[in-house]
């Protein structure tokens, strides 16, 4: 003969599940749009830091080369040595004492590429577009910016055009 044994244990009831669900959801609602917002906040603050290192080294540039900027070999004249008509080597010599101005080109974290799209004159370009969204350069103006034009982002309850930035 087995016996039994009922005891009765302590339980949640399905009302009391519901409910803490219930408020779960809420917190939910609540704390995730400001992680969102967070990391946004974050990719806009790294894109600015990024076109301010840059912008601050074409200044550079531009100062040992007599108020040359960098052309269309841009990418080159900054990660390499250059002589006083912007001519590249990739090693040191007592005719390229210049540079290099960057270890290489920063990624763009809302495309992750590192691509530059180069801006002419009125209308024409040459580089990157579409997909391989990352940087746009004017060689003409000397104007670094982020390849974003259909990106918007929110700071500081303002949403702002990223390459406006």
């Amino acid at each position: 003969m087995y016996r039994t044994r009922t005891t009765k244990r302590p339980a949640f009831s399905l009302m009391e599940l519901v409910i803490v669900m219930f408020i779960l959801g809420i917190l939910a609602a609540i704390a995730i749009p400001r992680i969102g917002s967070t990391a946004d906040r974050a990719k806009a603050e790294a894109v600015e830091s990024s076109l301010q290192e840059v912008r601050n080294r074409i200044e550079v540039y531009s100062a040992e080369h007599l108020g040359c900027i960098p052309g269309l070999q841009f990418v080159a004249q900054m990660t390499q040595y250059t002589d006083n008509q912007g001519t590249v080597n990739a090693a040191p010599s007592p005719k390229f004492l210049f540079g290099p101005y960057l270890h290489e080109i920063p990624k763009n974290p809302y495309s992750g590429s590192a691509a530059i799209r180069f801006l002419m004159t009125a209308g024409q370009t040459q580089g990157a577009r579409t997909v391989d969204r990352g940087w746009t350069y004017n060689v003409v103006t000397g104007e670094f910016a982020a390849d974003c034009s259909d990106t918007r982002v929110t700071v500081d309850a303002e949403e702002i055009p990223l390459n406006k930035l």
